[in-house]
């Protein structure tokens, strides 16, 4: 197997694991439990490609949870951060996002493809610049802002997010159309 073709299939193995926010938060025990957030899976692919020979980092950003489940308007707020990884790749970095696994398509999330060489699209959209470990402190969402955190409806919507999750990977693996898709 050439470089660009190991580059893709780690890329692959990951991107293809159920993403879900009640699995693993890091590379080991995402093995272990076979799903897993942005962290995990960004966790993975860095230790992949360093395993490869590659430079490989975390990168950061802000960006807004979508719009489903339904339980997202109960935040006090959408704003949340994201974890990708980036390596070098014939001399510049590459963002390498395998964040939602393909029947998360059916609902609208954004699924990557990778050539191997340039940037994946973001599973979600940066609102605002990208960090990177030499840049500072890591980004914070709603910074500033005179929040009080509500465990009871983060809970409510991890919950219903994840059960979203599931529901839409059921109505992909019976090629039932997913209401509203378009919306998301």
């Amino acid at each position: 197997m050439d470089a660009r073709a190991e580059r893709i299939a780690l890329f692959l193995a990951v991107r293809n694991l159920p993403y879900a926010t009640d699995g693993a938060h890091d590379a080991v025990t995402l093995m272990t439990v076979g799903r897993g957030d942005c962290l995990a899976k960004s966790a993975y692919l860095i230790e992949g490609f360093r395993a490869l020979g590659y430079q490989a980092q975390r990168v950061r950003w802000l960006y807004h949870l979508p719009d489903r489940p339904a339980e997202v308007r109960l935040l006090p707020s959408r704003e949340d951060v994201h974890s990708a990884a980036e390596a070098m790749i014939d001399g510049r970095w590459t963002l390498v996002d395998a964040t939602h696994d393909p029947p998360l398509a059916a609902a609208g999330l954004a699924v990557a493809e990778w050539d191997g060489v340039t940037d994946t699209v973001p599973a979600y959209e940066p609102r605002g610049p990208l960090w990177r470990p030499r840049d500072g402190p890591e980004p914070v969402p709603n910074a500033g802002v005179n929040e009080t955190a509500d465990g009871d409806r983060g809970d409510c919507y991890q919950k219903a997010f994840n059960r979203w999750l599931r529901e839409v990977r059921g109505r992909a693996a019976t090629n039932a159309p997913w209401p509203g898709a378009a919306d998301v």
